[in-house]
């Protein structure tokens, strides 16, 4: 009986404490205390969403500041002919739509789970407290919204500039920065993707998303199993990149996170 009472003690007290780690993982309470970051989830709400459940939709009224405490998330717009243009994906740690959460405006982009996940969302009135009460909060925000703004720039002049094999050669290799676990000779993008979501980061089609990447398995570049992409050779994924030519920095898309590819 007592094995059998304890148990699910012993799961709250897991999952709180994963909460509790990746809220203080969040880019705008980085330098906070582990009792703030507690009094910080002591009044916001936890919510659960199940896989391609919605969190927020473009155009709705931001309520506050979302936190990916557990699974993963895609932003993306709508767009005019009905596809999805994916702007990121996001793992436990990441804030989102931090914007919204600031001014109060109705979110620019979608926010859908991929997976069973969970969410801490701090309400708009307790941002604006963390900025009187902890001055870092301020600076954390300010250097969040440079990468947002750097990200989003660099994602529309790739866009412009280059072709498709271009366009998904970025995008893996962003991928990689963010979500890349470098093993010294290949990076894995520990990060489950379809064909469909390279292609609506890239902003191409299915078609020729399933194309470039048959030719970049063809020629050994890169290997998938499971929806994990592993970059075999990252000198060869840089060329249809053409990342010698290229003036962006894209370690902006680490997102806080260590840079893995050299």
């Amino acid at each position: 009986m007592t094995r059998s009472t304890a148990a699910p003690g012993r799961a709250v007290a897991l999952n709180h404490e994963r909460t509790v780690t990746a809220l203080g993982q969040c880019p705008l309470l980085t330098g906070l205390a582990r009792e703030e970051i507690e009094g910080i989830l002591a009044r916001s709400t936890v919510q659960h969403f199940p896989a391609q459940r919605r969190v927020f939709e473009e155009g709705g009224r931001s309520r506050g500041a979302w936190v990916v405490t557990a699974g993963r998330v895609r932003l993306h717009h709508l767009m005019a002919d009905g596809r999805q243009h994916v702007g990121g994906f996001r793992s436990p740690g990441s804030v989102l739509e931090l914007t919204s959460a600031l001014d109060g405006r109705p979110y620019m982009s979608t926010a859908t789970a991929l997976e069973s996940s969970e969410m801490v969302l701090v309400p708009r009135a307790l941002v604006s407290e963390l900025a009187r009460n902890y001055p870092i909060t301020v600076r954390n925000a300010i250097e969040q919204l440079c990468l947002e703004v750097r990200q989003r720039d660099i994602t529309t002049a790739i866009a412009s500039l280059k072709d498709a094999r271009g366009r998904i050669g970025c995008t893996l290799l962003w991928l990689a920065t963010q979500f890349g676990v470098d093993d010294g000779k290949t990076t894995r993008i520990d990060y489950r993707l379809t064909r469909q979501d390279i292609a609506d980061r890239s902003g191409v089609t299915i078609e020729t998303a399933i194309r470039v990447m048959s030719d970049l398995q063809r020629r050994g570049i890169i290997r998938t199993h499971s929806q994990i992409i592993e970059i075999l050779d990252i000198e060869k994924m840089r060329d249809p990149a053409r990342c010698e030519e290229c003036q962006f920095d894209c370690s902006v898309f680490a997102s806080g996170t260590p840079q893995l590819i050299r």
